[in-house]
């Protein structure tokens, strides 16, 4: 028998999403046949040792004979890779506002776009821009430490986190003179 070669294709996925489809290219035909008109029936079985948790990377996609059948021909196998890519996902920044004087509100964040898998979490924290005065507010929230891992293209929105100015009430303090003098300090 003529050997036929199985080549697994290459193919490609994101962290956390299930495997494609596999398939297989067969090349290696003699006397003009081709796949259609050399009697070659059935499929291979392609799988793959990479799952939904497996992290980024390159996996073999391997394949075997399955329900392939052939009088004049027998098989070999050539494996392919199953790329597993970074999962996108996106964070905006919620826009904060605080008095002057006052602590910073905690600063937060939303997914808008994607989502972890596989209970993967965040970690690290948003931090924001130096100051304290009303006058250069806002002041840019940044991304800071906050990370989802190394499986994960992290986009980042930013927002603002703006001081606005504090109320203060004066009261003025009563005030006696007697007739013809000069008036008191006014506090």
């Amino acid at each position: 028998k003529a050997t036929l070669t199985v080549t697994a294709n290459d193919k490609s996925r994101a962290y956390g999403n299930a495997d494609p489809t596999f398939d297989a290219t067969i090349s290696g035909f003699v006397n003009s046949e081709s796949l259609a008109t050399s009697g070659v029936t059935g499929t291979p079985t392609c799988t793959t040792t990479a799952n939904a948790a497996s992290s980024i990377g390159n996996y073999p996609i391997t394949c075997a004979v399955g329900t392939l059948a052939s009088g004049n021909y027998q098989f070999s196998f050539a494996a392919g890779t199953l790329t597993v890519t970074a999962r996108a996902i996106t964070v905006t920044a919620d826009a904060k506002t605080k008095t002057y004087g006052n602590a910073d509100p905690a600063l937060t964040y939303q997914v808008t776009s994607g989502n972890l898998v596989n209970g993967d979490t965040f970690t690290g924290a948003l931090t924001r821009d130096a100051g304290e005065s009303v006058g250069s507010s806002p002041y840019a929230i940044r991304q800071g430490t906050l990370s989802a891992g190394s499986n994960y293209a992290l986009t980042y929105t930013g927002a603002n986190l703006t001081i606005t100015k504090r109320a203060i009430t004066v009261t003025a303090a009563a005030k006696t003179k007697v007739y013809g003098a000069d008036d008191p300090a006014l506090t």
